[in-house]
């Protein structure tokens, strides 16, 4: 295999935002599906959807600026709805997520396609090689607000994720958490439709944590696990869609499917 396109400075960008970006799903994806919300990243990418086109109606150079409040408000409506409004989370998300979607189609359809970089099929299926180095710095800059975010509220988080009710007695304010929680969920997920687009950036929230949880024994080890399942994915598919030419995300998917699928035969070989 030739990894010499390693050396490209085009391709150390993509795989840098990648590698990030898989780590920061896998870390808020144990957190996420632990809380019977795995199907989040998928609404949420969504959701996203209509905010990168609202960006793209307005005729933003960088549509992402707006699209990461727009899908953080969105995610943070979710949870409001789930705690409040009476409603299953999954009836929450169809309807609100559909919304943003449908609102996104038309905003994209009377928008001038010329005043963005971002065009339907790269929304829906990603490019991670159009990640430019401003894309980048943005990616950088939510990596350093999560971390920030989980080095003083890790505890807490936990708590309130595997026993909520005891957490709320204890005082903890599980509302704020979860409100926090999806907010960097929605901004990792608007900034990874580069990576994998519409259709695949869920997979990129839901393989690496489920692949986490059969390997860790505890929430650290999940976590970890989980991250390093999402970048090894990265970086092998990147390198294997090179050589194979196949599209770039849908590999990425295919090597994580196939982690996964290791970790359950080793789980049943450690078993017996």
């Amino acid at each position: 295999m030739d990894l010499t396109f390693f050396a490209v400075p085009l391709f150390q960008r993509a795989l840098a935002a990648g590698c990030i970006l898989a780590a920061l799903l896998a870390l808020l994806g144990v957190l996420v599906t632990a809380r019977g919300l795995s199907f989040m990243g998928d609404g949420l990418s969504h959701a996203a959807f209509g905010g990168i086109a609202l960006g793209v109606f307005l005729g933003l150079a960088h549509p992402l600026v707006v699209a990461i409040p727009f899908t953080a408000l969105a995610a943070m409506a979710i949870g409001a709805l789930r705690r409040r409004g009476g409603l299953r989370s999954d009836v929450a998300m169809a309807i609100l997520f559909a919304g943003c979607f449908a609102v996104g189609v038309v905003l994209l359809n009377k928008s001038k396609r010329t005043q963005s970089s971002f065009d339907p099929e790269q929304l829906l299926f990603g490019n991670i090689l159009l990640v430019s180095t401003e894309d980048l710095w943005i990616v950088l800059g939510i990596a350093a607000v999560t971390f920030a975010f989980f080095l003083f509220a890790w505890t807490r988080i936990a708590y309130a994720t595997f026993d909520e009710e005891l957490a709320r007695l204890s005082g903890i304010e599980v509302g704020w958490l979860e409100s926090a929680l999806l907010a960097l969920l929605a901004a990792v997920v608007v900034a990874s439709i580069r990576l994998a687009g519409v259709v695949l950036v869920s997979a990129f929230l839901v393989i690496p944590a489920a692949t986490g949880k059969l390997m860790g024994r505890s929430i650290a080890s999940v976590v970890g696990h989980a991250m390093l399942a999402g970048v090894l994915g990265v970086l092998i598919g990147f390198a294997s869609a090179h050589e194979l030419e196949w599209p770039v995300s849908a590999m990425i998917v295919l090597v994580l499917s196939a982690l996964f699928l290791s970790a359950v035969a080793l789980r049943r070989v450690r078993a017996r």
